[in-house]
């Protein structure tokens, strides 16, 4: 399913006004819709010119386009922010996770794996639920809102459930 990039939202991937007529247009951002179809998350290449894919902003949009939550990983000078390595959705719809690298090598045994919440539209560290650092960015996800990630500091691979995570308000 494809959604509309509106041109307000595709303009603010680039610092420094708009596109001049020798530049190439922006790479394209990534769609991943929900398995209940009814949102889809776009992680959107933000870094400098020749690195877009090093930094990400990940927006999470509904059917009709509208924007309703985001998140920017990008830097100034493009090498201390975090790219998107890995992303999807949970079978119940109810959590986009995604991996991240740092833009600048900076750490590099460290890839934090972050979590929008559809119930709290927010985004959400696992790293800090967890009070540890996510060292792969290869995670596996599983019915209904597992998420098994390999874990630095404890040396193990944990499971966790989101919902289960999520703080109640």
């Amino acid at each position: 399913m494809a959604f509309p990039v509106c041109t307000a939202v595709a303009g603010q991937q680039r610092r420094g006004g708009p596109p001049q007529a020798h530049e190439s247009p922006a790479p394209a951002p990534v769609q991943y819709e929900s398995p209940d179809k009814s949102i889809v998350a776009l992680v959107f290449p933000v870094s400098k010119p020749g690195y877009e894919s090093y930094e990400s902003r990940v927006e999470l949009r509904s059917k009709s386009g509208r924007v309703f939550a985001q998140h920017d990983y990008s830097s100034a000078d493009g090498e201390h922010g975090y790219g998107v390595a890995k992303a999807a959705w949970t079978p119940d719809s109810n959590f986009f996770v995604y991996s991240l690298e740092s833009s600048g090598g900076h750490q590099p045994w460290h890839s934090p794996v972050n979590y929008y919440s559809r119930a709290q539209n927010r985004f959400r560290s696992l790293d800090d639920a967890l009070h540890d650092a996510v060292a792969n960015p290869q995670f596996s996800i599983s019915t209904p809102d597992r998420v098994a990630v390999e874990l630095w500091f404890s040396k193990t691979t944990r499971t966790v459930s989101l919902s289960a995570l999520v703080p109640r308000e």
